[in-house]
């Protein structure tokens, strides 16, 4: 079944106009291809109809011209940092989740359950990727304390979980 299209007219400031223009969209070349695949992604992302992988490549999409822009920088000065690039490969993971994830149906009780330890999981994962940084007093990371400043908190938390977890066990 063919769409019909319909013809709107509008008027947007030169900016605009040229940002559009300049705007990479995948299978789009004019401006009006762009415009009509933006709103066919806003029409998804409103409807809740992106599944998990579409909102994970849409996400990485979005972080692109930062990610592109951190590499210049750590190639023009010799830098690299695991933290960061931890974090720019979960977050698309956790966000997608939840972003992909709002039709709950009739056993919603179930299909959150399932969110949770999804997302539980996955910022785990995450959680653990940094903390496997904090083997080494000195990261790699930019600030090779980046980590490290943050270890005695979560040590104790830690701490606190174990004695806790082992007094439950002897009770």
């Amino acid at each position: 079944m063919s769409t019909q299209m319909q013809t709107l007219s509008v008027r947007i400031p030169s900016e605009d106009l040229e940002w559009l223009s300049a705007l990479e969209v995948s299978g789009a070349s004019t401006p009006s291809d762009k415009l009509r695949a933006l709103l066919a992604q806003m029409r998804k992302q409103h409807q809740g109809t992106m599944d998990h992988m579409t909102c994970v490549a849409w996400l990485r999409d979005l972080l692109g011209p930062f990610v592109v822009a951190l590499r210049e920088v750590e190639n023009r000065h010799r830098m690299h940092s695991d933290a960061i690039n931890a974090v720019v490969e979960w977050l698309p993971q956790i966000m997608a989740t939840m972003l992909s994830e709002r039709r709950f149906g009739k056993d919603a009780q179930a299909h959150v359950t399932e969110i949770e330890a999804a997302l539980v999981q996955r910022c785990f994962q995450l959680f653990s990727t940094l903390m496997r940084l904090g083997v080494t007093p000195a990261a790699e990371c930019y600030d090779p304390h980046a980590i490290e400043r943050h270890l005695p908190r979560i040590l104790e938390l830690a701490g606190l979980i174990s004695a806790d977890r082992k007094s439950r066990k002897e009770t």
